[in-house]
């Protein structure tokens, strides 16, 4: 059960668990995860493995735009 706070700024969501329902992981998971948003907020993922903001989430967080570094050609 999540219970979601409202109260203050309704239209900041805030969750709050019981502590009892959260579980730890054994080891860090790098792995893919399934977001219905997630093709909506991200144009994909580079060669490291971290995603690619859309131009809005750069704006709003001051990120960078993502560039692909040149190809070395005498290497």
């Amino acid at each position: 059960m999540v219970l979601v706070d409202v109260h203050v700024d309704p239209d900041l969501l805030v969750a709050y668990v019981p502590e009892e329902n959260l579980l730890a992981p054994d080891g860090p998971n790098k792995g893919r995860f399934d977001h219905p948003y997630l093709s909506f907020l991200f144009y994909g993922m580079d060669g490291a493995g971290d995603y690619i903001p859309i131009k809005q989430l750069r704006e709003k967080y001051n990120r960078p735009r993502h560039e692909v570094p040149p190809i070395d050609e005498d290497a």
